[in-house]
């Protein structure tokens, strides 16, 4: 048996369990040997009764991670733009490139985000450490940890980054009882960009915004002219106001130049909560026209489906436990074993999706800011789905495809 394997060139041979007399041997042959005819030669052999080859075999399940919420249902968006498996395949992301989210805050309880930053510009004022972020409206906590909830942790949500880091500012004032719609000063969203920049952030994810005809700010278009011009990507939500005239065209920040404006899909399923019945996808039909390009932001019907939720209508994920709104006691129910999460529709809810994906294609070609703006906006626009019968003015370039970015982002 030796002398065959010697004679036939094997490299290495491994005894596995025999059958009705006979010896099965698992061969290997030497890099550059031509299988096919050292197989012929082997059959030739009276005695070696059969030659057949090894075969590849794929996992049955989804290993990539673990967290409890990461399935097709919970988080169907990371699967309809191919973050799992498909971009994690290729990269679990870098810690050096952080994402800098500037929204409500961060419910600072949560155990699912690796803080780089902690800063509240508020009215012109400005704190930082401990306790300066804490959530009390529940939309910073959801952006954040669709970008940056820590993957592969066995909790909660994963975050499309998977070990991303988060630089966290919160711009808007406290939620009250009454009301949790507070409006942020575009000077105060000016200065978190400014320091986001000064403090290393890759990317800066903007989910706010107000329609054009609001007008433009010179300060905010320049603090976002000198993120681009450090090599900082800018992310904002297109805004969610088509389809009246507002919607005809993205809001302020991500109408400035430079900026990717994204807008949001949407997907329509034959039965309520099956993945596997998705039928057709579609622009979310409050989505502003003219985006750069789209990923899923929900669209849920405003009769019904809010009070018997189909979850692939919307985005589901994170909340704060310091909410005021009463949708938060969900967030309280021990039911949900510590996680604090709520449903979503939004612009909000896409932009962070495309600043996780860029923090991956940034870890995948070389590390922070390794890609310029032009570049990352060139490779996004040129790796999308394209979503059928919506138009461009509709889907800008399509919908986010992250594993295609990923992979054109290497160098």
């Amino acid at each position: 048996m030796q002398s065959i394997e010697r004679g036939a060139g094997v490299q290495r041979a491994v005894d596995l369990a025999g059958k009705a007399g006979a010896i099965y041997r698992i061969l290997t042959l030497a890099p550059g040997s031509d299988a096919n005819a050292v197989a012929a030669s082997l059959r030739r052999n009276a005695n070696v009764i059969s030659v057949a080859p090894t075969h590849l075999r794929m996992l049955a399940g989804d290993a990539v991670a673990d967290d409890q919420y990461l399935d097709d249902l919970d988080q169907w968006y990371l699967y309809k733009t191919n973050v799992d498996p498909g971009a994690w395949a290729r990269t679990h992301g870098a810690a050096g490139v952080s994402v800098a989210v500037v929204d409500t805050g961060v419910d600072e309880t949560n155990t699912d985000f690796i803080f780089d930053v902690k800063e509240n510009d508020v009215n012109g004022v400005r704190m930082t450490g401990a306790g300066s972020v804490q959530d009390t409206n529940g939309h910073g906590t959801n952006t954040s940890g669709i970008a940056t909830a820590q993957t592969n942790n066995g909790y909660g949500f994963a975050g499309a980054g998977y070990s991303t880091h988060l630089q966290a500012y919160k711009v808007f004032p406290d939620a009250t009882a009454t009301n949790d719609c507070q409006m942020a000063d575009s000077g105060d969203v000016a200065k978190a960009i400014d320091d986001a920049v000064t403090s290393g952030a890759s990317v800066i994810s903007l989910s706010l915004g107000a329609p054009q005809s609001k007008g433009s700010d010179p300060a905010e278009q320049t603090a976002v002219e000198n993120a681009l011009a450090h090599n900082v990507v800018v992310v904002a939500a297109a805004g969610n106001d088509y389809p009246s005239a507002d919607g005809q065209q993205p809001g302020y920040p991500a109408a400035y130049p430079g900026v990717i404006a994204v807008g949001a899909s949407a997907v329509v399923d034959a039965v309520a909560n099956t993945y596997a019945s998705i039928t057709v996808e579609t622009v979310a039909s409050y989505s502003n026209s003219g985006p750069t390009l789209v990923a899923p932001g929900g669209d849920a019907p405003s009769t019904d489906d809010p009070n018997t939720p189909d979850v692939l209508h919307w985005v589901e994920g994170y909340s704060t436990r310091t909410g005021t709104d009463r949708n938060q006691v969900q967030c309280k129910d021990p039911s949900l074993g510590g996680v604090c999460r709520l449903l979503f529709n939004g612009t909000s809810q896409a932009t962070p999706q495309v600043a996780g994906a860029v923090a991956l294609m940034e870890a995948y070609h070389g590390g922070p800011r390794s890609l310029t703006p032009v570049q990352v906006v060139s490779i996004l626009t040129t790796t999308t789905d394209q979503i059928p019968g919506a138009s461009t003015a509709r889907q800008g370039a399509g919908r986010l495809d992250v594993a295609k970015a990923v992979a054109a982002a290497h160098p």
